[in-house]
């Protein structure tokens, strides 16, 4: 029975970091203006999916490398 609510235990830990990471995406792009590709955000042009394409047409700084445009 420990061993079970052991297993559960990790497996709830496990869930609840990765809903954490994906929820804090959009807070870490907006606190610290680098943007993930593909993440929607409400600017002060409309909503935008951060991609290449969008980066550049906003003057922002995109790193191909790691598929982020850094918003600041």
């Amino acid at each position: 029975m420990k061993k079970i609510l052991l297993i559960l235990a990790i497996l709830f830990l496990i869930m609840f970091f990765v809903i954490m990471v994906i929820k804090d995406d959009k807070d870490f792009c907006l606190d610290s203006g680098i943007c993930a590709e593909n993440i929607k955000l409400n600017t002060e042009y409309g909503t935008i999916t951060i991609n290449e394409n969008t980066c550049n047409m906003y003057n922002w700084i995109w790193n191909s490398e790691k598929h982020y445009c850094h918003i600041k």
